[in-house]
């Protein structure tokens, strides 16, 4: 799979799907419009996913 658990994606028709969970080659995602009010929870693939736009990765800062 390509992305992760967390991941912020856009997709083909517009709108942004949070990444939920990852199973079977399908994500479980929770999409939302342009202006941030979900639509629908569903299982998507990668074929609808048009780019990421947020990573989960975790980065680390070095502090002073």
């Amino acid at each position: 799979m390509r992305y992760k658990r967390f991941d912020v994606v856009e997709l083909n028709n517009g709108n942004r799907a949070t990444i939920l969970d990852v199973e079977n080659n399908r994500y479980n995602v929770e999409i939302v419009n342009p202006y941030g009010i979900t639509i629908d929870k569903k299982y998507i693939t990668n074929t609808e996913i048009k780019q990421l736009i947020h990573s989960s990765k975790i980065t680390k800062f070095n502090s002073k």
